[in-house]
């Protein structure tokens, strides 16, 4: 099972409600890998699973550029999405560009995507502006805006390119995983996974089931997994 994490496993900036772990264990228990896609870079999600508990968690972040077995630092298994060497060229003159264009812009440390804080609207608008004005250059990557930072990501990379490749290491199909979220960054995942699970969903068809909270939909899916 693959859970986005912010506002799906837990409140964004907040841990994760302990009766819900509990549940997330006794499904490994099950027999059942646990894995987090997240738009955070994986050692964010260290730091958020390392309390869990959990004996052999999946951490895929950056929106499916990263994937780490465990959260122990550093890890034995890591890896990240191949991608063209004009591209992580082009990212690297983007930094460029943006940090002469806002000066003092904070970046997520990532090891593939360029995710850039600003922190007035003035400063999303300059960027978006100069992101419109080199469409012809940045052909090769893919640009999300969200309401605090974007993230700028090789074109092809999202979270169903993670679980794709993820499935090629473990050797698994798509009929075996679900996957949980909340938001339209998820819907690649649920249109690779054999069960999607969305979490207050604005679009309930974008998604096999719908629940208002991930209690109810951590509840349903410890008692009907295998039945599904």
């Amino acid at each position: 099972i693959v859970f986005d994490q912010d506002n799906t496993l837990a409140p964004l900036g907040k841990p994760a409600a302990s009766d819900n772990v509990e549940i997330l264990r006794k499904l490994e228990d099950q027999g059942i890998a646990i894995a987090v896609c997240s738009g955070k870079p994986t050692y964010y999600l260290c730091g958020f699973l390392r309390q869990m508990g959990l004996r052999e968690p999946i951490l895929i972040g950056e929106n499916g550029a990263a994937v780490q077995f465990g959260v122990d630092l550093p890890p034995e298994r890591f890896y990240t999405l191949p991608y063209p060497e004009e591209t992580a060229r082009v990212l690297a003159e983007m930094k460029t560009e943006l940090e002469a264009l806002v000066p003092g812009l904070w970046y997520q440390p990532n090891q593939v995507a360029l995710t850039p804080f600003p922190k007035k609207k003035e400063e999303f608008d300059r960027i978006e502006r100069w992101i419109a004005e080199h469409k012809d250059i940045l052909s090769c990557v893919d640009v999300y805006r969200h309401i605090d930072s974007f993230d700028i990501l090789p074109k092809g990379i999202d979270k169903q390119a993670g679980l794709r490749f993820l499935d090629q290491l473990l050797n698994t199909d798509p009929g075996e995983t679900a996957a949980v979220g909340d938001g339209v960054n998820d819907y690649p995942m649920f249109e690779y996974a054999g069960l999607s699970i969305g979490i207050r969903l604005t679009e309930p068809g974008a998604a096999d089931k719908n629940f208002e909270t991930i209690e109810e939909a951590l509840l349903w899916l410890q008692n009907h997994i295998f039945d599904e």
